[in-house]
This record gives structure tokens, sequence and C-alpha cells, in this order.
């Protein structure tokens, strides 16, 4: 009995150190996707005229938690991340408004997690619903309008192929919960600032520019993340595989 204590200790000890480790790891990963998200200059890509826009990269280390740790660790990943990448790299404001998107953002995604395939459907139709609205407003777009509609549409069209693929079981549900996720990270962040700022009429100027650039980034983000799962998933076959040899 006292050998079984001592084994099944050790083995608690080795799985919180590892959990400590990987918790670590990830942590430090998040804040240096975010530092590159900051060199990339997405806005000036796009003109200038979406100030602010980021590729969202250390969202790839938010949906690994969701789908590989469970739901309080994912938590207190994005809390930290925000906190220390806010007072790293960015302001007050800055936490305020990533916190606002994050919370938003993992709440949305640890709900449909476990089906992903309505969170492509809603990006696909936000994205639709953005780019309506932007026609209207602008029914002979030209230039960077023009740019921005066409991207937002492209969005549209892969958040459908997202999800009949998740549908049809040809790919995982990760990229459909990316999709949501980035989304709601973008509309959190827009109510935050309309909020501090006291401009409500960011709600119909920018945010539905917003939420089509959010599908966008939702796909490569989650087409990402699923490719690095499958590696892992490989990688860890494969290693157990060596130690039953």
């Amino acid at each position: 009995m006292t050998c079984w204590k001592r084994t099944g200790g050790g083995e608690n000890v080795r799985q919180q150190t590892q959990k400590i480790a990987r918790f670590g790891l990830l942590t430090a990963l998040a804040l240096i996707l975010g530092l590159l998200d900051r060199a990339i200059p997405v806005s000036a890509l796009l003109g200038g005229v979406l100030p602010g826009i980021k590729l969202g990269l250390a969202n790839t280390v938010l949906l690994y938690a969701i789908y590989l740790m469970d739901w309080k660790s994912s938590v207190i990943l994005m809390l930290t991340k925000v906190v220390l990448s806010g007072f790293l790299f960015g302001s007050l404001t800055a936490i305020l408004y990533s916190l606002s998107g994050g919370i938003l953002s993992l709440t949305v995604m640890l709900l449909i997690r476990k089906k992903p395939a309505h969170g492509a459907m809603a990006a696909a139709l936000l994205a639709l619903a953005a780019d309506t609205w932007l026609l209207i407003r602008t029914p002979h777009p030209t230039g960077q309008r023009l740019a921005i509609i066409i991207l937002i549409a492209l969005a549209f069209i892969a958040a459908i192929a997202v999800f009949i693929a998740i549908r049809k079981k040809k790919i995982s549900g990760v990229t459909g919960t990316s999709l949501a996720g980035a989304v709601m990270h973008n509309v959190g962040q827009i109510l935050a600032a309309c909020a501090v700022l006291h401009s409500p009429q960011l709600l119909t100027t920018y945010l539905p520019v917003l939420v089509g650039i959010g599908a966008a980034v939702g796909c490569l983000t989650g087409i990402v993340t699923e490719r690095v799962l499958k590696a892992l998933k490989i990688n860890s076959e494969f290693k157990i595989q060596n130690s039953e040899v």
C-alpha cells in the first residue's frame, strides 16, 4: 500500500510539473506570436484604412489550449497573455480592449467547440451582412473600399467552404471554432471602444469591416492550428509506437 501511494504521488507530481511547463511554454509562445503580430504591417498593406488590424497569430495558442487542455487553463492562459502583452507591448487601454475581445472570443469558442460547424456558419452570415452593409453605404466602391469588400467576400466564401468541409467530415472543427472566435474578438474590442470613447457610431462604421476581416483571419489561424494539432497527434502516436517496441 505504501509503495502504491508513493508511486501515485510521484506520478501526480510529474503530471503537475508537465502541466506547469506546458502552460509556461504556451504563455511564452503566445507572447512571441503577439509580438510578431505587431511587427507585420497588416494595416499598412490595406492602405492604413483599418488601424490596429492584426493577423491574430497568438490565437493559435489559445485554440490549442481549448482543444487539448481544460477550460480553466484556457481562461488563465488568455488572461495571462492579455495582461503580460499589455504591460510589455501596450498600455492599460490596450489591455482593456484585448480583455474585452478575449473574454467574448474565448466564451464563444468554449461554447461551440463541440459544434464548430455552427461557428463557421455564423461567421459566414456575419461576413455576408458586413459586405451587404458596406455595399449599401458605397454602391460603387473603388480603391481601398473595393479591396476590403472583395476581401470580406472571400472570407464569406471561405467560411462557407469550412462549414461544408466540417459537415462532410473532411476537416476537424478547429477552423470553425477559430472563425467564430476571431469574429467575436473583434466584436468585443469594438464594444469596449464604444464604451471607452463614447462612440456608438463605430458599430456601423468600423464593426462591419472588422467582422469580415475577423472571418478571414479566423480561417488562417484555424488552418494553421489544425495542421499543428495534426502534427502533434502524429508525433505522439510515433512516440507511443517506439516506446512499445
